[in-house]
């Protein structure tokens, strides 16, 4: 803040805070009004609101106003900024938002000790070798996935990682191994607890240039062309909307970089109508419909690769006796889904790894066609 050569004070203030602090001056602005009363003629309110039906017209406008705030007079604001969003959009603000929920009850539990023998079985079942589960770290019983993304990614040193649905981090740390000191992985999750989990465990071990950040993969937080490779498993299982999943990825690869996304899909264009999915298999997109969207996000060298695409994985009694029941897990079925045991759920979805590139075409600079590590 300033003053003036009058000795006024000429202190400005930019309030933001969220609509229930905001309508009729409740909460926050009263407050700082009440501090500076001399502010009152000189404020001004602004709010923003949602619609699903479009204004077209001054008639809609006034129509709106009076549904959601009264007659003429009330002053909810100055001034109201609407915003049209449909009803799809609203489906995947409710999606991310369960999605959300649920792994960050996973995140609060991680902490405690699992089964390690569980998760060797698995990943040794996907093709993990040796080096890779010692690489994960004492807590490798964290592991989340629905494939092994290592196999196609082909992770050279050097090179900067993006690991998308990053989870409790298994995957970053694996790839960490492979990239190398000279190198450096960034994982992204929607889940705050487990991304605060992930950063802990990469602090712990000095894992200097591993970092974990809370990002949407649809609004990915870093610049264009700045990744060598990126690496998903599971995340796109739960994406509402996958082509601009894949669209934000080909935005951040250099030219020449590459993708390996690990998902599961359904077989069929649509699941059987009358029937209660859980909501991770009515996100699942169709197998048939990876190449056509990669291809018109612009990747090239499509492989969607279903050589392991098994739903179903035997383990060895003993191997589940060690599972710590105070861990929370998301996928525990229940009463809602006892009807599902009645399916072929190998008939029905398929684990694939989707594995493409970024044309060479899209090299802007010398460094982009003659990178270090190619």
């Amino acid at each position: 803040s300033t003053s003036s050569d009058d000795g006024n004070n000429d202190e400005k203030f930019l309030v933001i805070a969220g609509n229930g602090h905001f309508l009729h001056y409740c909460g926050v602005p009263e407050r700082v009004l009440d501090e500076n009363p001399k502010l009152v003629d000189d404020s001004c309110l602004v709010i923003s609101a949602s619609t699903y039906e479009p204004l077209e017209d001054e008639n809609d406008l006034q129509k709106e106003l009076k549904v959601r705030y009264g007659d003429s007079g009330s002053n909810p604001a100055d001034y109201i900024y609407f915003y049209h969003m449909s009803e799809e959009d609203d489906d995947e603000i409710a999606i991310k938002e369960e999605t959300r929920k649920a792994y960050d009850k996973v995140g609060e539990s991680a902490a405690l000790p699992g089964n390690a023998l569980k998760a060797a079985w698995i990943m040794y079942s996907m093709g993990y070798s040796e080096e890779q589960f010692n690489a994960a770290g004492s807590d490798v019983y964290n592991f989340q996935g629905v494939g092994n993304p290592h196999i196609h990614a082909n992770i050279r040193r050097g090179e900067r990682v993006l690991d998308v649905g990053s989870g409790l981090g298994i995957d970053s740390f694996i790839a960490t191994h492979a990239t190398g000191p000279e190198g450096e992985v960034i994982g992204i999750d929607i889940s705050a607890k487990e991304v605060s989990h992930a950063q802990k465990r990469a602090e712990a071990s000095g894992l200097t240039k591993t970092s974990f950040q809370v990002a949407d993969m649809e609004k990915i937080p870093l610049p264009d062309e700045s990744i060598d490779v990126i690496i998903s498993n599971g995340a796109f299982c739960l994406a509402p909307n996958k082509k601009k999943a894949f669209a934000e990825l080909f935005r951040v690869l250099k030219p020449g970089g590459r993708i390996s996304v690990c998902t599961t899909t359904t077989k069929m264009e649509n699941l059987e109508e009358g029937v209660t999915w859980p909501l991770c298999m009515r996100m699942f997109v169709a197998q048939k419909e990876l190449q056509p969207m990669c291809e018109e996000v612009g990747f090239e060298n499509i492989i969607v690769d279903d050589t392991d695409s098994a739903m179903t994985m035997e383990l060895p009694e003993h191997v589940l006796l060690n599972a710590n029941p105070e861990r929370n897990r998301v996928h525990v079925g229940g009463d809602d889904f006892k009807h599902l045991e009645n399916y072929d759920m190998d008939a029905i979805c398929a684990r694939v790894c989707v594995s493409a590139y970024k044309p060479l075409l899209n090299a802007k600079s010398p460094s982009d066609l003659f990178p270090r590590t190619r």
